[in-house]
């Protein structure tokens, strides 16, 4: 927000890209290109756009004389990115593994502009490396040490979020892209010719100043991969033409050529770099979760304190842990009881909710790595995730009820069990000559067959479903005071007696078969040795 120049986070958009159905759980690896402005960002998203959209194309770059398109962007010296954009729509990538990883570019405001506070730059700069798994760090010529100096002020934050969990980096890639690099007669452009400029750059040697040899240790510890790109110029069309819009006719080939060899670099199926927090990899929907988390710390008018920023990442790696452990339990439940699976005993099912219970908790606290010294937050997700799993087995217990045929059938033998009931008090009175009591069981006959005709339509219709609830209650009612009790007192020991009484009856054949055929073959191998 200009006005306030405070950030806002635009939850609806961002949610129309994360949360949609088919990304959501889905890992994600999300490019971003940051730097100062004015230095051709958004210009090199839009030819990493072109290649998600046209990868399965050879030639992905397309006709030489079609205008870019994507992200905005223009000639001159007064920028044209504010804050942060991320584009529209998710590109779904297949890794040789057959896993689909979704795929989000990001474009960020330039840092250090004439319009933009130390602190706009900052949280640019900070939000945009906590969210990405391959950082672009754009720059122009050659890398400088105040480049590098910059880095360091954003690096705090992933030192302390390492020291505060396992594992052994807090990021991931990190892409230096030098543009016009000026001294190709001794070092070429590529790949080759960038790793060996970054390696003499990065290299720590005793004449140094201190804090030049931390900042290169601080990189290290931050970033897994830290790679560098040297590109040529793009041709002076590019940067004279006031009418200039991208057409390849007007770039300089040579650049066109390390275009080619650039982006599949950074976007091929097996070059991908998930999106990783506290060393585990993260779906859309945690990526859409940090987001907000971020949001509410660079709210502040002061910048905040690494400390306070690994807090909040803390809470970030507890909710994604959590939906992690709910997925497990979902999934193991789903298994058991979901769908087509037939019917469950209920003692069974509490056994494996519970085992599946603790395992979903054990897996919450082996992934939340940033949240382990941070014992109070750990504890508020974990209870919040047992409560979470523990309404999803009411509904798994509602879900495997209704497939026990005998509850399902308990409504219409209830009320059919009332009807045979009146009807036959009813006769008893007209026995006896007690019409009264006979038309008052006449009309409770009635009213129960009027209950069984309406349950049945509820059932077949699916209208009218509150009253068909109602009438299950009253059945509910009718079988646990009256119908239950008289089945455990006068059937069930019966019908117990009998089940075992032929259980016993069985065995008794079956052993007294057993003898008589081992008798017949003791004599028949006796009469043989005769």
């Amino acid at each position: 927000n200009e006005d306030t120049s405070v950030f806002e986070l635009d939850e609806e958009a961002l949610a129309s890209v994360l949360l949609n159905t088919g990304i959501e759980d889905k890992h994600v690896c999300v490019l971003a290109v940051a730097g100062a402005f004015r230095k051709g960002k958004s210009f090199l998203l839009d030819f990493l756009l072109r290649y998600c959209c046209n990868r399965d194309s050879e030639d992905w770059l397309g006709d030489s004389s079609s205008p870019l398109r994507g992200f905005k962007w223009r000639q001159g010296s007064k920028r044209e990115t504010t804050g942060i954009l991320v584009w529209s729509k998710p590109f779904m990538v297949k890794k040789k593994s057959g896993e689909e990883i979704a795929v989000i570019l990001m474009d960020t405001q330039g840092t250090f502009d004439t319009q933009s506070s130390m602190k706009d730059s900052t949280v640019v700069f900070a939000l945009t490396m906590m969210v990405s798994s391959v950082l672009v760090y754009n720059l122009m010529n050659n890398i400088q040490e105040d480049d590098l100096m910059n880095l360091q002020t954003f690096t705090s934050y992933g030192i302390q979020a390492q020291e505060d969990c396992d594992t052994s980096h807090a990021f991931q890639r990190l892409q230096f892209l030098v543009r016009d690099w000026g001294f190709p007669y001794e070092t070429p452009y590529g790949h080759k010719g960038g790793q060996g400029v970054l390696d003499e750059i990065l290299q720590i040697t005793p004449k140094q100043h201190p804090a030049h040899q931390d900042v290169r240790r601080d990189l290290r510890k931050c970033f897994r991969d830290i790679n560098c790109y040297l590109m040529p110029h793009p041709g002076f069309k590019v940067i004279q033409h006031a009418n200039f819009d991208g057409k390849l006719d007007d770039i300089d080939p040579e650049f066109v050529e390390h275009l080619r060899v650039l982006v599949p670099h950074l976007l091929a199926p097996e070059n991908l770099v998930k999106k990783e927090f506290g060393g585990q990899p993260i779906k859309a929907r945690d990526l859409y979760n940090f987001f907000k988390t971020f949001m509410e710390v660079f709210k502040d008018v002061d910048l905040p304190e690494p400390t306070t920023l690994v807090e909040f990442a803390a809470r970030a790696s507890s909710q994604a842990a959590l939906e992690a452990g709910k997925e497990q339990y979902v999934n193991a439940m789903d298994t058991l009881v979901g769908g087509d699976r037939p019917f469950l005993k209920t003692t069974q099912m509490e056994t494996e909710h519970e085992k599946e219970k603790q395992r979903a908790v054990a897996s919450y606290l082996e992934k939340n790595k940033y949240g382990r010294k941070n014992q109070r937050v750990v504890e508020k997700y974990q209870l919040q995730l047992e409560e979470e799993i523990d309404k999803l087995y009411n509904k798994y217990v509602e879900q495997n009820e209704a497939k026990n045929v005998f509850k399902a059938a308990r409504t219409p033998a209830t009320l059919f069990s009332a009807l045979m009931f009146f009807y036959l008090l009813s006769g008893i009175f007209g026995l006896f000559g007690m019409y009264p009591f006979a038309t008052i069981c006449n009309l409770g006959m009635g009213a129960f067959l009027i209950m069984l005709t309406l349950w049945a339509y509820v059932r077949y219709s699916g209208e009218y479903r509150e009253l068909g609830i109602y009438i299950d209650e009253v059945a509910t009612f009718l079988w646990e005071n009256f119908l239950s009790p008289v089945y455990a007192t006068y059937m069930e020991k019966p019908l117990k007696d009998a089940a075992e009484l032929a259980a016993h009856q069985a065995m008794s054949s079956a052993i007294t078969s057993a003898a008589v055929k081992g008798i017949a073959n003791n004599n028949l191998s006796k009469g043989g040795s005769t």
